[in-house]
């Protein structure tokens, strides 16, 4: 066993299996930025007023929806899904400010 190998770290050697639970890139970012956006409008909901926190739940729940109903064969439904988190995004910058 050469000593290199066996410092490198085990990850660095699995490959995503073709098909499998997660196998797509293209679903896997979808369905991460969605999530993240649900993260970005629970940490909003925390200090959020009462007309707000209306529109982020309503948000959230639509966000819960589309990682439901996320598909790694529907194209169409991940550019929806990036297109919903950056709706919702814009509307939380548009809060802030």
């Amino acid at each position: 066993m050469n000593s290199d190998t066996s410092r490198d770290p085990v990850l660095a050697h699995v490959e995503l299996v073709p098909g499998g639970l997660y196998g797509d890139r293209a679903y896997e970012a979808a369905l991460s930025d969605l999530r993240s956006t649900v993260a970005e409008v629970s940490a909003a909901l925390r200090n959020a007023d009462d007309p707000r926190a209306e529109q982020l739940t309503r948000h959230q729940r639509v966000l819960g929806r589309a990682q439901l109903q996320l598909r790694p064969d529907d194209t169409a439904a991940l550019e929806r899904a990036h297109a919903l988190s950056r709706t919702v995004r814009r509307y939380l910058a548009g809060q802030a400010a």
